[in-house]
This record gives structure tokens, C-alpha cells and sequence, in this order.
């Protein structure tokens, strides 16, 4: 998997914004700021000019559908997997040919109900090494390095948050497998420090690749 980080600050060239869906440009015409406009179209753009290095395919001749789970995925090639976040003027992008993939960015900040958050969302150990954590990082980055992995897992698994995110350990940090039903399912990560933002990675793994 490679890992992409996005620059989505300026306007949005009218070149790209012809490249998108008319599903994504009513969306973006939705939005009830300007910025949140922006920001939008310059993800979706990007995403466009990221998959062309993998898959080849020119920006405006890229197809999407929803998988079977209703995550976006290329009509062609079928097996070029990604994943888009954004927060902030930053977006992070996950590639793989090989594997489903799942990211997730939050923009740094103090979260004064993180101990309610994780009892509803947390696997009980993830909630035990929260609680261990001093006050001042555990409603901060402490919570958000465990709330992007969990989200990144999700986004992998292609359930995003409809699948009860408490059933998945996916740590607060370093890399790590995740187990369901006994088999190693996923391998997850926190991304190198970003300043301002916290941001988590995580791709499926192949059969053969498991280890109960």
C-alpha cells in the first residue's frame, strides 16, 4: 500500500471540475460554504490524478460504482483499491493493488468527551489503554490516534461505521495485526506525524497471508 498526502488549499481548476460526476458536482454544489466546496472538488480531483499513476486510465475517462459493500471503486481496472480522507486543507489517499485498503485523517484538536466516545466505540482493552493515558493527551491525541485507526479498519472492511466499531481492536498505536473470528483479517497503522493532524492506515490481508 502507498500512501498519499494531499494538498486541497486554492481553487479548484475548471479542468478538474469537468472531470468529475454530475453526482459529485450536485453534491458539491450542495455544500453551504464556499470552502467545503473547495475542499471537495480538490479531493475529488485528486483522487482522479492519483489512480491515472496507477491504473493508467486518463482523469476524465474514470468510472465509479458502489462494491458490493457500497464503497467506491473503479469500473476499470475492478482490483485498484483506494481510499480518500480529508480534514482541514489536507487530504490523505490510500493505493493498493493488491489489497482493500482504509484511511483516515482528523485535524488535531481537544476532544473533552473522549472518555464517552470510546465506552461507545472503543474495544475494551483500546479503552483501558486510553484510560492510562495523562488527561491532557488521552482527550486529545490520544483518542484521535485510536478513533483514525478504528475508522481506517472500517473503511477496509468496507463497513464504515454501519459494523459495531467496539467489535474491532485495532490499538491506540504502532503497526499491528487485527484479528476477527480467529484470523488475522487487517493490518493497521498510524501514519508518520503530520503537524496539526492525526491520520491511520489499514489494509486487508490475503488468505494465504493469515495467521490465526
Amino acid at each position: 500500500m502507498e500512501l498519499w498526502l494531499l494538498d486541497l488549499s486554492g481553487p479548484p481548476p475548471a479542468e478538474g471540475i469537468a472531470w468529475l460526476s454530475q453526482e459529485e458536482r450536485g453534491r458539491a454544489a450542495r455544500f453551504a460554504f464556499s470552502r467545503n466546496r473547495e475542499r471537495y472538488l480538490n479531493a475529488h480531483i485528486a483522487l482522479r490524478l492519483v489512480l491515472k499513476e496507477y491504473c493508467g486510465l486518463a482523469p476524465h475517462r474514470q468510472r465509479f460504482v458502489p462494491g458490493p459493500d457500497g464503497k467506491p471503486q473503479l469500473t476499470e481496472p475492478a482490483d485498484c483499491h483506494f481510499s480518500l480522507s480529508y480534514a482541514g486543507d489536507v487530504a490523505l489517499m490510500g493505493i493498493d493493488c493488491d489489497s482493500a485498503v482504509g484511511v483516515d485523517i482528523e485535524c488535531d484538536r481537544p476532544i473533552p468527551d473522549a472518555d464517552e466516545l470510546s465506552a461507545l466505540h472503543f474495544h475494551p482493552r483500546e479503552q483501558l489503554a486510553l484510560s492510562s493515558l495523562p488527561p491532557h493527551f488521552r482527550h486529545g491525541t490520544g483518542f484521535l490516534q485510536g478513533w483514525t485507526r478504528k475508522e481506517a479498519c472500517l473503511k477496509a472492511l468496507g463497513h464504515g461505521l454501519t459494523m459495531p466499531a467496539a467489535q474491532i481492536h485495532s490499538g491506540l498505536k504502532g503497526r499491528r495485526p487485527v484479528r476477527m473470528d480467529g484470523q488475522i483479517v487487517l493490518e493497521v497503522g498510524c501514519c508518520p506525524p503530520l503537524n496539526g493532524y492525526t491520520a491511520a492506515w489499514a489494509r486487508t490481508i490475503d488468505h494465504e497471508d493469515r495467521r490465526a
